[in-house]
C-alpha cells in the first residue's frame, strides 16, 4: 500500500501539566527518532510519550506514523531547493556558481546532521519513502549541481570525472562528519564539532573539490 503524506492540522490535548509542544520541536524531535532508529523502529505513541504530547495530538496533525515522517522530512529540508535555484540562477561562471552551491550544500549538510542519517538509512532499501527523498529532494538537486559542472567541462574550467562518483561525494562526503558524530569526536575531539566551526568546514569542502577538479595543465 502506497504511504502518502498527510497534511491535515487539528487541535490536540497536552499531556496533564504540560505545555503543547511547538511544530518545531515536535518535528526536529521526531526527525531525530527517525534517524536514530529507523522507520520500523519509531511508533507515534512512543513519540508522544517522549515529546510530552498527546498520541491524540500527532495522530490529528499526521495522520499516521508516514504523515508524521513525511512532514519532519519536509520541514527538516526546509527550503533548501529554493535556496540552491537562487545560487544556479545568480550570476557568475558556473566554476563560481558550483562553488557557492557545495558550500551551501556542506553548512546545510553540517547543520542538519538528522537529515544526513535518515538519508543513509531510508536509501539502503526501495521503499515509497525513498521515492519520495529522491524525487522532491534528491533528484531536484542533482537536477541543479550536474548541469553546472557539466558546463564548466565543456567550457574547461573543471576536468572531468564520473558523474556519480561527484555526486556521492558531495551528498555523502560533506556531512560524514557531522552525522558519525560520536567517531569524529573519538578521533579528532569534540571542537572539531562545535557551531563555530562549521562555515570553516564548508568553504574547506568547497574549495578542495574546487580545486581538485580543476584540468591538469599540459606539460
Amino acid at each position: 500500500m502506497t504511504e502518502t503524506p498527510a497534511r491535515t492540522r487539528g487541535p490536540g490535548r497536552p499531556l496533564r501539566g504540560r505545555s503543547p509542544a511547538s511544530e518545531d520541536t515536535v518535528l526536529a524531535g521526531a526527525l531525530h527518532a527517525f534517524a536514530a532508529y529507523g522507520y520500523a523502529g519509531v511508533s507515534l505513541r512512543t513519540l508522544a510519550r517522549e515529546l510530552g504530547v498527546s498520541h491524540n495530538l500527532l495522530h490529528q496533525r499526521y495522520g499516521s506514523k508516514a504523515g508524521m515522517w513525511f512532514a519532519c522530512v519536509d520541514w527538516g529540508f526546509g527550503g533548501l531547493v529554493e535556496r540552491l535555484d537562487d545560487i544556479v540562477t545568480a550570476d557568475g561562471s558556473d566554476r563560481d556558481r558550483l562553488h557557492a552551491f557545495l558550500f551551501t550544500f556542506a553548512l546545510f549538510s553540517a547543520r542538519n546532521p538528522d537529515l544526513h542519517r535518515l538519508v543513509n538509512i531510508e536509501s539502503s532499501a526501495p521503499s515509497d519513502r525513498l521515492n519520495y527523498l529522491c524525487d522532491n529532494y534528491a533528484r531536484p538537486t542533482a537536477d541543479r549541481i550536474l548541469p553546472l559542472y557539466t558546463r564548466a567541462v565543456e567550457r574547461n574550467e573543471l576536468r572531468a570525472v564520473p558523474i556519480e562518483s561527484l555526486y556521492y561525494l558531495i551528498t555523502s562526503g560533506v556531512g560524514a562528519m557531522y552525522s558519525g558524530n560520536a567517531l569524529t569526536d573519538r578521533l579528532f575531539g569534540s571542537a572539531r564539532l562545535q557551531p563555530d566551526r562549521l562555515e570553516e568546514h564548508a568553504h574547506a569542502v568547497a574549495d578542495l573539490l574546487i580545486d581538485g577538479l580543476r584540468p591538469t595543465p599540459h606539460t
